[in-house]
């Protein structure tokens, strides 16, 4: 995501069970989310991303109230991300793998950079 040097944090398929979607039958039960996600920085030596804080955001879905839409929760896992001044980008992915009987999955990504970071 970054040019040149970087470092990324990644955490790979995250599985939580939450409340959201759109579909009359996702207000019946959670979803299983597969949520993986990609912090990058330009790190000096012995700088570290802590993925906790984005990893602790994830897991605490599990208790909040029903939200529609995934774009929601990956606006909160990018404030989670950014609350760390080294992470300069982040790429997120929520994937539904239970959605539809005749898909493998679905889902949405997102890709932000923090203000005045270029590429």
């Amino acid at each position: 995501m970054l040019e040149g040097d970087y470092t990324a944090a990644v955490l790979e398929t995250i599985e939580v069970h939450v409340r959201c979607g759109l579909h009359a039958f996702e207000y019946e039960r959670p979803n299983r989310l597969w949520v993986s996600v990609w912090q990058y920085g330009r790190l000096k030596p012995g700088e570290f991303i802590d993925y906790d804080l984005v990893r602790n955001a994830v897991v605490a879905w599990q208790d909040r109230p029903h939200v529609e839409l995934l774009e929601t929760l990956l606006d909160d896992l990018m404030n989670a991300a950014f609350s760390n001044p080294l992470v300069l980008a982040c790429k997120a992915r929520i994937i539904k793998p239970d959605i539809f009987p005749d898909t493998q999955s679905a889902g949405v990504e997102m890709a932000r950079y923090r203000p005045g970071t270029a590429a």
